[in-house]
């Protein structure tokens, strides 16, 4: 057996439990880790929480000792706590014993923002410390079972893993001051709390509204499917038999290529940028199946299995490092990427007593490339309070604004984004509507519209091409990696233009979930998602205005903390539904 890092006092009595209180008190740093009986609070109880400083660990047999309140003042303020994966401890603590872990450092997030973008290694516990420390970790107690009588070889584990987080974090902590990461982490660190209750609170569905969807989008599919197959020839001696379905199997690339090709046209794939630029309507017509097939497939038949049986609500996985420019991802299920259509976001409600309060950020992104391109035109249209979107169209129409039309605004709203994304002429004009000829032509306006934005642009996208980093404006780092092979070069000019601009997106939201949720302490109100530039927070109905201004005025400060010359502005609404 793998001898220990440090001893180990097993507590399981009052007594015991306020020594180590005092002990841990004057420490600068405290390791935590806890052994639970599930991977979810919802399912299962904590079985142990080690509380790891120099040349001692206590172990804590929490079955023994169900009254915490000794080491609560120590895990809520106080010494540095170090976890690996900081979630899912804050979750089980505050569920069961009302405990909000901070200050904290979450060894797997600092490691995650050392690589800088990267997905190929593992942040598991054993992985950061072989790699920093060269410290092997034996992992196999991992899946005992913990509800049982412990094992001398458990408790050892339990403790070994706790203390090994000292001198982790002492390492990744000089990596994070030497690659200038210690602001970027300190906004990680300081969201852990809020997406662990946001995860905890889950969102409400509202079942039966949502199968009378799913009823109606499945007709809708199935219409779709009738009117593309109308397009296609039927097969020479075959008469349609009605009631059996479409004859064509519209999910497999080789059958549409070969029904596009019946009608003289030859697809290079079925791609959507390819079938955006076929000018027959069967091209539309299967994009329009699609989505509907989508949208049956991704959300309105599996969603419903995700409500957890005790609580009625659905309790997805926020995701916090593992997209490259910082931004939120989410599984189990994806509530990020809900439709964005009435229809679906009305399915989603707040209990009886309670409302919505949806605030969301208005035109962050666009105005965070007018901070770091420091156009004039873009600078000074959001100090003026001008609808940005309105602006473009008048400008590159050469109309006045208030004669520009839906279509010109929806037009410079799809620019303003796509160049933003680092599109060129062929995939804007494809979603534009219109020939590539044109689809240069309006690129050329805009860039004479705003040239320190294109000098932005490209700039960066040489920067990163040279350097092979990139930084946003809280420091956070982009990594590139080895020189790209040639045909990925132009993806990584997009993604280098984009990642300054979603990156900051990401900080300032990140900051704001912290600020949100220290503003909501004691209210009854609770964050339940985050879509990006978006909060939806879940309150009393008697506290709505409380919460809005709260709310606001946290999303505002986070803003205004990273953009200088830009103001920012943040949209309210209150709701029983998630709809404004």
């Amino acid at each position: 057996m793998e001898r220990s890092l440090s001893t180990y006092d097993l507590i399981r009595d009052n007594a015991g439990l306020a020594d180590a209180a005092r002990t841990l008190k004057g420490a600068e740093a405290i390791g935590v880790d806890l052994e639970t009986t599930s991977l979810s609070p919802r399912d299962g109880r904590v079985r142990l929480i080690q509380l790891a400083i120099p040349d001692k660990t206590f172990v804590v047999d929490v079955f023994e000792i169900n009254d915490l309140s000794p080491i609560k003042e120590v895990l809520e303020d106080g010494p540095v706590k170090i976890l690996q994966n900081a979630k899912f401890d804050h979750q089980f603590l505050y569920s069961e014993h009302g405990i909000r872990l901070s200050p904290i450092f979450d060894t797997m997030l600092a490691a995650q923002l050392l690589d800088g973008g990267a997905q190929g290694a593992s942040y598991a516990l054993e992985a950061i410390a072989e790699r920093y420390l060269d410290e092997r970790l034996d992992k196999s107690a991992q899946k005992d079972d913990w509800s049982a009588e412990l094992s001398v070889d458990q408790l050892e584990y339990a403790a070994r893993d706790t203390a090994i987080l000292l001198p982790l974090r002492e390492k990744l902590a000089e990596n994070l001051e030497k690659e200038e990461l210690v602001r970027v982490a300190e906004i990680e660190f300081g969201a852990v709390a809020a997406l662990s209750e946001m995860e905890l609170a889950g969102v409400k569905l509202d079942v039966a509204r949502w199968r009378e969807l799913e009823i109606t989008v499945r007709e809708r599919r199935d219409r779709a499917a009738d009117h593309l197959e109308s397009f296609f020839p039927q097969p020479e001696g075959v008469l349609p038999l009605e009631g059996l379905g479409p004859r064509l199997n519209l999910n497999s690339p080789k059958q549409i290529t070969d029904a596009f090709r019946s009608l003289g046209i030859e697809l290079q794939d079925t791609k959507v940028w390819t079938l955006l630029k076929v000018e027959h309507p069967a091209a539309k017509a299967l994009l329009q199946y699609r989505e509907l097939q989508k949208r049956l497939g991704t959300y309105l038949e599996p969603y419903p299995k995700f409500i957890h049986q005790k609580t009625g609500r659905i309790h997805a996985n926020f995701l916090q490092c593992r997209v490259p420019t910082g931004r939120l991802a989410c599984t189990n299920p994806n509530i990020q990427q809900i439709p964005h259509e009435d229809e679906f976001r009305r399915c989603f409600v707040a209990e009886e007593g309670y409302v919505l309060v949806i605030s969301d950020y208005s035109q962050i992104e666009l105005r965070i490339l007018a901070e770091v391109s420091e156009d004039p035109a873009f600078v000074e249209a959001f100090r003026r309070g001008d609808d940005l979107h309105r602006l473009t169209a008048a400008t590159m129409y050469g109309v006045p604004m208030d004669e520009v039309t839906r279509d010109q605004r929806s037009d410079a709203k799809r620019i303003n984004f796509g160049l933003m994304y680092g599109r060129g002429a062929r995939s804007l004009s494809a979603q534009l509507g219109t020939d590539e000829a044109r689809g240069r032509k309006l690129i050329d306006e805009y860039f004479a519209n705003y040239p320190k934005v294109q000098r932005f642009l490209q700039s960066t996208a040489n920067r990163a091409s040279r350097d092979r980093t990139l930084r946003t404006l809280a420091g956070r780092i982009r990594k590139f990696g080895s020189e790209p092979v040639p045909d990925d070069r132009g993806a990584m000019r997009r993604e280098a233009m984009n990642f300054p601009i979603q990156g900051a997106s990401a900080d300032i939201a990140k900051l704001a979930l912290g600020y949100v949720n220290d503003a909501l302490k004691g209210l009854d109100a609770r964050l339940i998602n985050s879509i990006h530039d978006e909060f939806v927070v879940e309150c009393r109905e008697d506290l709505a205005e409380e919460v809005s201004e709260k709310t606001r005025d946290a999303m505002t400060r986070a803003g205004e903390e990273l953009l200088d010359k830009v103001p920012v502005e943040v949209e309210v609404a209150v709701s029983r539904e998630w709809r404004k």
